[in-house]
């Protein structure tokens, strides 16, 4: 009679412990936009979704995007219309969706006189789709109308 309780006190507690491992798992399932923006741990909810075929949400860090290089010209065949050529980085770990850019024109004290944040829709050209892979450089070309005649910079911010 022994080894009969000793058999059902440890089926009993081999079915706690899958439960647990089950409550766990769901936990982190739920959870695993808000767990997987954060490095550590990423690559483990990143590879339970491969084995839960799950989605996770593209790796967002804009502080990771490095510029590289960065131009502004008035175009010659539009009035008042100024082009402004971005080069950056993905110095991240992961891929990231494109950015939203955040471009702010300047007068010559230095004060924005605009502001304008651009959807990569907005920005981005039919051979450009996906992700930026980690250390991948991409270029992008902006048209933005300026009709005061006062822009005399610009800066520009990734969100």
């Amino acid at each position: 009679m022994a080894a009969n309780a000793e058999k059902t006190n440890r089926g009993l507690l081999a079915g706690i412990a899958v439960l647990i491992l089950a409550l766990a798992l769901q936990v982190v399932l739920a959870n695993r936009d808000a767990l997987a923006e954060n490095p550590t741990w990423r690559p483990w909810v990143s590879r339970l979704c491969l084995l839960a075929s799950c989605q996770l949400e593209g790796w967002r860090q804009p502080e990771a995007f490095v510029p590289v290089h960065q131009a502004v010209a008035a175009d010659p065949d539009q009035a008042g219309v100024l082009v402004v050529q971005l080069g950056f980085r993905n110095d991240a770990q992961w891929p990231q969706p494109w950015p939203q850019i955040e471009i702010r024109l300047t007068d010559v004290a230095g004060q924005a006189i605009a502001m304008r944040r651009f959807r990569p829709r907005e920005y981005l050209n039919a051979d450009q789709d996906g992700d930026i892979k980690p250390g991948q450089t991409v270029s992008v070309e902006i048209a933005l109308q300026e009709t005061s005649g006062k822009a005399a910079g610009f800066a520009f911010d990734f969100r």
